[in-house]
């Protein structure tokens, strides 16, 4: 529990809060973008997460909500999902009120005050966060249930509709289904998951380039209209294909001469990418670190060539992982566009990891990076405050 949250709620509110909400970030270790595609990603909830204090506001209708991080408040009316007041990071905030109140629940507001340890625009998934924890905080104080996967359903369709991102449901799914201990295979068409074997002396290092991601307005909707192209021409004669999940690399290779070149590459990359969180199961299962370092690699490859979503710090942050002391396999995070990367690396080689990454990186480009050992972490969940 944070205690500055605690004390931030008090000053605010002049109260006690009754709950405490928690919702993690999340890494994927294989699987850019193939979630939309209807396909596999294998991914981990990690411990840097959102905190927030809470309690139920019964005197009006308006949600007031407090972030440590930007020292800022945001309200939002629930009865209509309206954001009244506050900076932009409460569009998720209201897009997740507007979505229950669509599913026909009554809403009653909650004042609340957060943390975050989720870097903001990196990649692991700070508004999904967010989201799932606001939706667990209303379902909590207007005395609603929403399972896990409806949550996860709810939550994307905030971002979609609301916010005007088209993301997949990886992040929502993952930061919502996370478990203490255990990375899990999403399913990303029939939205279930397994439990993937973990080898004992390896961890994950996240290193943040300390280049922003920004999804709305940027090229992550090309891409996404890209695979929808390249399905769109292979469907004209195989009516039962409807995402790149169903298209195998030899189909693709009849058709990719069809396709426009970038259509063709941005395809060929989501066929290949499905296929490796495959791969790396069963690297991770045998403890095969020649196979984990190879799988990464060949994503990191497609993800710079063929989906084109890296840029030149990250082209330098994998130089810096790559050749560190104590790595395993160095790969992108998230969408791409910027923002974090992961690398396994051995548990007892960590910091010497953190120390060359850093050096290397400065030299590169001449920025100071951030760089988090991460562990599993528990999916969003609210507990009780004990006074």
């Amino acid at each position: 529990m944070n205690c500055d949250v605690l004390n931030k709620f008090g000053e605010l509110f002049k109260s006690s809060p009754s709950f405490y909400a928690y919702s993690p970030g999340r890494v994927d270790l294989m699987g850019s973008h193939t979630d939309y595609n209807h396909g596999y990603v294998v991914t981990m909830p990690v411990d840097l997460q959102i905190e927030c204090a809470f309690s139920a506001n019964d005197s009006d209708d308006i949600l007031t909500l407090y972030s440590c991080n930007f020292d800022t408040i945001v309200k939002v009316n629930v009865k209509t999902g309206q954001q009244v007041e506050g900076d932009d990071w409460g569009k998720y905030v209201s897009a997740v009120v507007k979505v229950v109140l669509d599913e026909g629940k009554q809403v009653k507001a909650f004042n609340g005050a957060f943390c975050s340890t989720v870097p903001v625009g990196s990649g692991l998934s700070s508004s999904a966060a967010l989201e799932a924890a606001v939706i667990a905080i209303l379902g909590q104080v207007s005395g609603f249930e929403i399972d896990k996967k409806n949550s996860a359903l709810l939550t994307q369709k905030a971002e979609n509709k609301y916010v005007g991102v088209n993301c997949g449901i990886l992040d929502q799914y993952s930061v919502i289904f996370g478990e203490k201990h255990k990375v899990i295979k999403l399913d990303c068409r029939e939205l279930n998951h397994s439990q993937v074997s973990w080898p004992k002396d390896v961890m994950v290092a996240i290193c943040n380039t300390i280049k922003p991601r920004q999804l709305h307005g940027s090229e992550y909707d090309d891409r996404r209209a890209d695979c929808e192209k390249a399905v769109a021409v292979i469907a004209q004669d195989h009516k039962n294909i409807t995402h790149l999940r169903d298209v195998n690399i030899e189909l693709f290779n009849e058709y990719k001469d069809k396709m426009p070149a970038n259509v063709a590459k941005r395809a060929q990359f989501i066929i290949e990418e499905n296929d490796r969180t495959h791969e790396l199961e069963q690297a991770l299962t045998k403890n095969d670190k020649a196979l984990l370092k190879d799988v990464f690699h060949r994503s990191f490859v497609g993800a710079r060539d063929l989906f084109e979503i890296s840029n030149k710090e990250m082209n330098a942050m994998y130089e810096a992982m790559s050749t560190a002391t104590g790595v395993v396999a160095s790969r992108q995070a998230g969408a791409g566009f910027g923002g974090c990367m992961a690398s396994l690396v051995y548990k007892d080689q960590l910091e010497d990891f953190k120390k060359d990454v850093f050096n290397k990186y400065k030299e590169l480009t001449g920025i100071e990076c951030e760089i988090y050992g991460v562990h599993t972490a528990k999916g969003t969940h609210i507990e009780a405050i004990e006074n």
